[in-house]
C-alpha cells in the first residue's frame, strides 16, 4: 500500500488505551499515526519530545482542520464520546471509540442515531473476539461440540481498593467487558434479574445476574470487585451441554465429553493459550489489543467487516441499565422497557 492510500489516523486523548492504540497504527503497514489531541500540557510536551513527527493539539477542531485525517480513536472518559462524535460524526472520518460506548442510554442511543446516516466505520473496543482461547472455544460452542446447551455460569472476579477514585469508572470498563464477551458467546439478552447492594457499578461487592437470552438459553452472572488474589480481572464461564461441560478463561479452556466426538474423545481435553495458534501479531500489554486496532482499521480499508459496532456497544449499555432496574425494583427486567 502506497503512502498516499494509508489510513490517516488521529487519536484523542492519550493515556494508557491511547498510547497502546498509537504503537498499534505504528506497527500496522496499512496506516500512519499523524495527530494527537490532549488537554493535558504536561502531556502535550512530552509527545512533542519523543515523537517529533507527529501533530499535537489541545483542541480537537484545530486537529481536524490542519491535519488531513481519515480516522480516529477515541481514547477518552465515557462521558465525552457523544460530545466528539457530535463534532466527528460529519466531517467524513471513521471512528473508533474505547469501551463502553457511552456513559449511559441515552448518549449510547444518540451515538447511534448520528452514526446511522453515515456509511463511514463505527467500531468499539471490546477485545474478546482476538484472544486465542475465546475463539477456541466461541468455534467449540458454535459448531455444537456439547449438543444441546442447558445453561451457563459466567464470573469476573477482581480486587479493586474500595478508595481507589477511578473505582466506578474501572468496574464500569470491567463490566462492560465482561458483558460483552456473554453477549458475544450467547447472543443477544431478553431479560435480566439482578442483585446488588447499590447499582451495578457502583456496588461495593459486586453483583449477581440472570440473564434470559432471545435464543432461550438462561446463564448466570457473578461479578465481585472485592476478591482477594485478583489485582487482575479473572473472567470464567461454564457451558453445560447434553454431550458434556466446557470451562473457559483466557488462559485455558477444558472441554469433557459423555462420548467421542470428531477429533476429541470421551472425558476431559485441555488447551492453554501457548497451545494455540493466536490471532495477534504483536503482543501489547494484552492479548486482543493489536489485532482489535487492525481490524478497526482494516474494516475502514473495505477488507473486512468491522466485528464490532456501536450497536453492540449500545446493547451492552441497555443490559447494564437493565440490571440496575432490576436492583431497584427487585423484579425481572425486559430489555424493552429500558428506552
Amino acid at each position: 500500500m502506497s503512502q498516499q492510500e494509508k489510513r490517516k489516523v488521529g487519536i484523542i486523548g492519550f493515556g494508557k488505551s491511547g498510547i497502546l492504540h498509537a504503537s498499534s497504527v505504528n506497527m500496522n503497514p496499512d496506516a500512519e499515526w499523524r495527530a494527537v489531541c490532549d488537554a493535558d500540557e504536561q502531556v502535550r510536551d512530552i509527545i512533542h519530545a519523543i515523537y517529533p513527527d507527529i501533530s499535537v493539539f489541545s483542541d480537537v477542531e484545530e486537529m481536524l482542520e490542519k491535519v488531513s485525517l481519515d480516522t480516529i480513536f477515541i481514547c477518552t472518559p465515557d462521558h465525552t464520546h457523544l460530545p466528539l462524535a457530535k463534532q466527528l460524526i460529519h466531517k467524513d472520518v471513521n471512528i473508533f471509540v474505547e469501551n463502553p460506548l457511552a456513559e449511559s442510554l441515552a448518549p449510547a442511543q444518540e451515538m447511534v442515531r448520528l452514526a446511522s446516516d453515515n456509511t463511514k466505520v463505527y467500531s468499539v473496543g471490546f477485545y474478546s473476539p482476538f484472544k486465542a482461547v475465546l475463539r477456541k472455544a466461541r468455534d467449540l460452542f458454535e459448531n455444537g461440540i456439547l449438543d444441546r446447551v442447558k445453561r451457563y455460569r459466567a464470573s469476573l472476579q477482581y480486587s479493586l481498593p474500595r478508595s481507589l477514585p477511578s473505582r466506578e469508572r474501572i468496574t464500569r470498563i470491567r463490566a462492560s467487558a465482561f458483558l460483552y464477551l456473554i453477549y458475544w458467546f450467547f447472543g443477544p439478552v431478553k431479560s435480566v434479574y439482578a442483585k446488588a447492594g447499590d447499582k451495578f457499578t457502583a456496588s461495593k461487592s459486586g453483583a449477581s445476574l440472570i440473564l434470559d437470552h432471545s435464543s432461550g438459553l438462561l446463564g448466570i452472572a457473578d461479578l465481585s470487585w472485592d476478591r482477594p488474589g485478583y489485582p487482575q480481572p479473572a473472567a470464567k464461564i461454564t457451558i453445560e451441554g447434553t454431550g458434556g461441560t466446557l470451562d473457559i478463561s483466557e488462559d485455558n479452556l477444558k472441554l469433557y465429553l459423555t462420548k467421542k466426538k470428531g477429533e476429541f474423545a470421551r472425558g476431559w481435553t485441555s488447551f492453554q493459550r501457548a497451545d494455540l495458534p493466536s490471532p495477534e501479531r504483536f503482543f501489547l500489554c494484552e492479548e486482543g489489543n493489536y489485532e482489535g486496532t487492525s481490524s478497526f482499521l482494516e474494516s475502514c480499508s473495505g477488507k473486512k467487516q468491522s466485528p464490532l459496532s456501536w450497536e453492540d456497544g449500545l446493547e451492552i449499555i441497555r443490559m447494564i441499565e437493565a440490571a440496575d432496574l432490576a436492583i431497584d425494583t427487585d423484579r425481572e427486567i425486559s430489555l424493552h422497557e429500558v428506552k
